[in-house]
């Protein structure tokens, strides 16, 4: 089994000299192997690749030289690996006749190298047969996956998940290679086959990635998921031109080769899909009464900190609402919030007629009637709240997310915040333990600041270190305050400007009530915020709003 990595490897040649191919492409539990090996500044494709060609699996490598950590790969491998047989192709970064020419070279150095390890000669039917002739597009409309490769486990959760057929057209899984013509030898084939190598879908190190463009203006493109491996910039760069470029519906995946948050990937691909549903709809969030006398329709967005609860009436006014900790099961956190509310409101779940859940926890909660991403219900809450709102920033307990709407409340583009807590209430929550300071007390407490102290650590960890240095400084806790909301509000903006952005800006979520880290994102804005009176429970009306929908 020859291992390899990269569309420009000639699987074709190795088939037709008796091999076979398997792309290396899963993803790790750890990089445990590759960084004691390697070096940790490998980027993390790199590593869950090390980790892999450690393991023992494949005893044959083929490989591109890409760029510099793929290089470094190869070097580790072939000092310490246990292989046998390893090779690094040369590949040019044009696809001009030079470029060719110096192509067939490589390829010809390949085909004798493997021909004399493998001790075969090479096969004409073979290498004919190996051609896939299949599109790399599939029939009728679909979802683009494109960006840098995605690990197979990924891939698969996209593809369970997409609101259409996702077509892989990642720098791995857009391979499109092609001979017309048949050859009795590899040396008469050589140059030509060199060509095709060249001339598929150009990848984001080559020098010109115009014919890139291909990839997401097929007519039957009906949305993009773009993914990027955490520490390659190749194709951020190319993210954010297509960002700007692009109407159609499109969602960032960002991960790093090691098992992934398969939740919050979940919401976002949900969110995702939710998009194509109200893309041509109204999301008017106003009800009208109906004749039959006064109906109720409830929302529970179930985070990861709390459970908040919010019942309405048909025209859309609050008739109860409740905010409790959500503790271990989301279950359990949605009916002490019922409780509260049949205590405090003299409602019970059962006179109500339709609840929607949102939140992580909304397909826990069996006693809801649907579930909806907090993607869409922020945006349906946002805009029901003050129309006029165009971007939703909210930081919960433990995710980060900015929404854009449009005029209509629909859901235009979102980001969230990857699987890190700084930035979120539990870094603040952590860090308030550490200042000894009540949460709620800790809002007032960077207000009046003296010294202008920055916190350098976005890690909770590191920054919890920092803190504690700080405070045996003898720094005050508003100086201390200060820099932690300066932090968060830094960690805010950098998902902000991921987004399309424009005002008017809207804050939610429990944060939203910390003033210093509101007034710190005002800053970095230049523009005010809207905070709404109660801004930890705009998820829950926006699933409230759509469960009050079922009565038209």
């Amino acid at each position: 089994m020859i291992g390899y990595t990269c569309k420009y490897t000639p699987v074709e040649l190795l088939e037709a000299l008796g091999g076979e191919c398997a792309l290396i492409n899963s993803q790790t539990m750890s990089f445990s192997a590759a960084e004691s090996a390697g070096h940790t500044n490998l980027c993390c494709h790199c590593k869950a690749l090390l980790e892999h060609c450690l393991s023992g699996g494949m005893r044959e490598f083929v490989f591109v030289n890409c760029c510099d950590s793929v290089r470094r790969v190869y070097d580790i491998i072939k000092e310490n690996g246990d292989y046998d047989f390893i090779f690094l192709l040369d590949l040019p970064r044009t696809s001009g006749e030079c470029s060719a020419t110096r192509f067939k070279d490589e390829l010809l150095r390949l085909y004798r190298e493997y021909s004399a390890f493998k001790g075969t000669d090479f096969s004409a039917e073979k290498f004919c047969e190996a051609f896939k002739r299949e599109s790399i597009y599939p029939k009728g409309e679909f979802i683009a996956l494109t960006g840098a490769r995605v690990s197979r486990e990924t891939r698969k959760i996209i593809e369970e998940n997409a609101a259409y057929p996702a077509a892989d057209l990642t720098c791995s899984g857009n391979r499109d290679v092609l001979l017309t013509e048949k050859y009795g030898s590899f040396e008469s084939a050589s140059y030509e086959y060199a060509r095709a190598l060249l001339n598929q879908m150009p990848c984001m190190r080559m020098t010109d990635v115009s014919g890139r463009k291909a990839l997401t203006l097929h007519p039957n493109v009906k949305g993009i998921i773009y993914h990027t491996v955490k520490f390659c910039d190749y194709y951020s760069f190319e993210y954010e031109n297509l960002r700007r470029e692009t109407n159609l519906p499109m969602l960032k995946i960002e991960t790093d080769f090691t098992l992934l948050s398969s939740g919050q990937l979940s919401t976002r691909l949900e969110a995702f899909r939710e998009e194509f549903r109200n893309r041509d709809k109204s999301s008017e969030a106003k009800t009208q009464p109906s004749e039959s006398g006064r109906k109720l329709y409830a929302g529970i967005d179930s985070g990861s900190t709390s459970t908040n609860v919010i019942v309405i009436d048909e025209n859309g006014n609050t008739a109860a609402c409740a905010i409790v900790r959500t503790g271990p099961r989301a279950e359990m956190g949605a009916r002490r919030a019922f409780e509260k509310i049949k205590e405090e409101y003299s409602i019970s779940a059962d006179g109500i007629e339709r609840i929607i859940a949102t939140g992580y926890g909304r397909n826990s909660i069996t006693f809801a009637d649907d579930s909806k991403t907090e993607i869409t219900c922020h945006g349906r809450g946002a805009h029901f709240i003050n129309p006029a709102v165009r971007t939703v920033i909210d930081i919960g307990g433990q995710d980060s997310k900015v929404i854009c709407l449009d005029e209509k409340g629909n859901v235009t583009n979102f980001v969230m915040n990857d699987k890190c807590a700084a930035g979120t209430g539990r870094f603040l929550e952590a860090m308030a333990k550490t200042l000894e300071l009540d949460l709620n007390e800790m809002g007032n407490h960077g207000l009046s600041w003296k010294e202008n102290i920055t916190i350098s650590s976005m890690c909770t960890v590191f920054a919890e270190s920092e803190v504690i240095s700080l405070i045996a400084e003898n720094k005050s806790s508003d100086d201390i305050v200060h820099g932690l909301n300066k932090s968060v509000a830094s960690k805010t903006l950098s998902l902000v400007a991921r987004t399309n952005h424009r005002p008017v800006y809207m804050m939610t979520g429990g944060v939203a009530r910390n003033r210093g880290v509101a007034a710190e994102i005002e800053k970095g804005l230049g523009e005010k915020l809207f905070i709404p009176e109660a801004p930890d429970l705009c998820g829950a009306l926006g699933a409230a709003l759509f469960a009050a929908d079922s009565k038209e």
